[in-house]
């Protein structure tokens, strides 16, 4: 009996050594760096229309517009569209263009708003026999940048600065939907390497900025192919050549680009280094209504 205790006890005190031992090591957990994906939100207004409509009568489609990220939208640079209408409605308007200037967040302003007035009087006019349940979708589609600013080390270092470690941190990007995630250095010979990494970390669609947005929501396949797809322009000291995956000057596939410059031997300080990337955002929400018989 006494054996047995024994043995029980052993075997406890190893699972416990095992497990501490684990969290000291290979499993640490290191913090993730928080991105702000905040840009054009819209939002159906609550009642406007209510779930339940019921036929002959007259009801309001109102939706919201906020942009809470980090680039102004320009009056008529986004576009809003509803589908999924049908018969169901009529009087209802299915495209829309934004008429105010949507200005971005800052700390002292919370970003430009407009209300989207689809429909005033959009009305259930058919004879039903039961209740019918449809979906109604609203799109966005904008355009849209983000700009990532960090410093980078030319050099191999001499106690100036260092091209090891990650360059981004939360303060690198502004807000929207598409984020620099990731930016290092290397040094093979004589020749720096900068390396970054373009995600959409948004719940939409991005595309090129030449995109256009009724295309796209007519799903004209020449437009789609633009899908995945920014435009990028580099802002730091002379001597950079970036490659882009598309082989055409300023527009890449989102992922990563490399950009490569010659450097001395003695050659060792900080410089800027500033990435902007345009693009069309598209996203969508969607609202279950039921159409009641009169």
């Amino acid at each position: 009996m006494k054996q047995n205790k024994l043995n029980i006890f052993i075997v406890l005190a190893l699972a416990l050594i095992l497990i501490f031992a684990s969290g000291q090591t290979g499993c640490k957990r290191q913090e993730g760096i928080t991105f702000n994906t905040s840009a054009l939100v819209i939002n159906f207004v609550e009642n406007a229309p209510p779930s339940e409509l019921v036929t002959n009568e007259k009801y309001p489609i109102y939706i919201d517009a906020n942009n809470y990220g980090g680039q102004d939208i320009a009056q008529g640079q986004a576009r809003f569209y509803l589908s999924g209408v049908g018969e169901n409605l009529r009087n209802v308007n299915l495209k829309i263009q934004n008429s105010n200037f949507l200005e971005k967040k800052t700390t002292l302003v919370n970003g430009g708003f407009e209300r989207l007035i689809f429909a005033t009087d959009a009305e259930p006019w058919k004879t039903l026999p039961a209740s019918f349940d449809f979906i109604i979708k609203a799109d966005s589609c904008y355009n849209y940048a983000n700009i990532m600013q960090t410093s980078v080390c030319i050099g191999k270092g001499s106690g100036i600065c260092s091209i090891s470690g990650e360059k981004i941190t939360a303060e690198s990007n502004s807000a929207g939907p598409i984020q620099i995630t990731s930016l290092t250095e290397e040094i093979r010979g004589n020749t720096l390497y900068v390396t970054f990494l373009i995600e959409n970390k948004g719940s939409g669609e991005v595309y090129l900025p030449s995109s256009d947005c009724d295309k796209l929501q007519e799903g004209e396949i020449n437009e789609k192919l633009k899908q995945n797809q920014v435009e990028v322009v580099v802002r730091t000291e002379e001597g950079f050549t970036c490659t882009l995956s598309n082989g055409l000057i300023g527009e890449t596939a989102v992922g990563t680009v490399t950009c490569q410059k010659t450097i001395s031997e003695s050659e060792s300080h900080i410089t800027p280094f500033e990435v902007v990337v345009s693009y069309i955002y598209k996203e969508s929400i969607t609202k279950a209504l039921t159409i009641l018989p009169a």
